[in-house]
């Protein structure tokens, strides 16, 4: 199986902006959601950059849920919400740190009236914006194009790039 379509952002492009955390927020906003954006954000002194799921074929995350709330098909590592018990096993196995876990307001019908149950966990993802036909919005809504929905074949043709790169470094070490 091949790699899968994630985001990859390019941090030398980040400017700090977080509108790729709006987009993805307006994207998901549903009643009853957990009102967070799908992707983690990271602003130190040197860097800014926002954290996405990879979507592994292998997925760490899919193997640590004991539950089936994260599951794996051909396109991406989707969530079934109403699986999560919590147990934090997803974030701790993620190589990238791209999954946490909030809590919603779990609610009940009864006849007309919608009852508040308490609080149920829920795991925050990126879902590469499935619902979405134009794609992720934080990919679209980045104003300096730090953001890039990613498939194999960009991954071959930039180790390809690298390869090239690194040939002619070596030729020039060579002959000098």
């Amino acid at each position: 199986m091949n790699a899968r379509k994630f985001v990859a952002a390019n941090p030398d492009r980040c400017i700090g902006c977080k509108t790729c955390l709006a987009a993805c927020l307006q994207a998901h906003d549903a009643p009853g959601g957990p009102g967070e954006p799908r992707l983690q954000f990271v602003s130190t002194l040197r860097v800014s950059t926002p954290i996405t799921c990879h979507h592994c074929v292998d997925a760490p995350c899919v193997k640590s849920c004991p539950t089936g709330c994260l599951y794996s098909d051909e396109n991406r590592v989707g969530v079934h919400e109403e699986k999560c018990i919590g147990c934090h096993n997803c974030v701790l196995a993620c190589p990238f740190g791209a999954i946490s876990i909030k809590s919603r307001i779990k609610t009940r019908r009864l006849g007309n009236l919608e009852v508040n149950c308490g609080w149920a966990p829920v795991v925050i993802k990126c879902d590469l914006c499935a619902e979405r036909p134009e794609g992720p919005a934080c990919v679209t809504a980045c104003l300096t194009n730090g953001l890039m929905l990613v498939d194999q074949d960009y991954l071959d043709n930039l180790a390809k790039e690298k390869r090239v790169h690194a040939a002619m470094s070596a030729e020039s070490h060579v002959h000098s």
